[in-house]
């Protein structure tokens, strides 16, 4: 496991991050990486994925890395945008 330290809003495909039950905006992050096993054989690569945690009421989120194709750049660009920011 990984953590960014830092306080973070968050856009996924452009859209603001906000929490299921509190509706705040800011997140610490940690990026997971989970084995995975297919009818129980191991597979070599792992899953990986994105948590983030409110800061207000601890509720986790978790999304899997995806890139898309950004045609103002020509190149593949995650969907994951994180914007540090001061807990204020």
């Amino acid at each position: 496991m990984v953590r960014r330290r830092g306080i973070y809003e968050i856009k996924i495909r452009g859209q603001q991050l906000t929490c299921s039950f509190c509706k705040h905006n800011r997140f610490t992050h940690r990026e997971v990486y989970m084995d995975l096993w297919a009818l129980g054989e191991k597979v070599e690569e792992q899953l990986t994925m994105q948590s983030f945690s409110c800061i207000k009421c601890g509720d986790i989120r978790f999304f899997q890395e995806k890139n898309r194709f950004d045609q103002t750049l020509k190149k593949h660009v995650s969907i994951i945008e994180y914007m540090e920011v001061n807990n204020e």
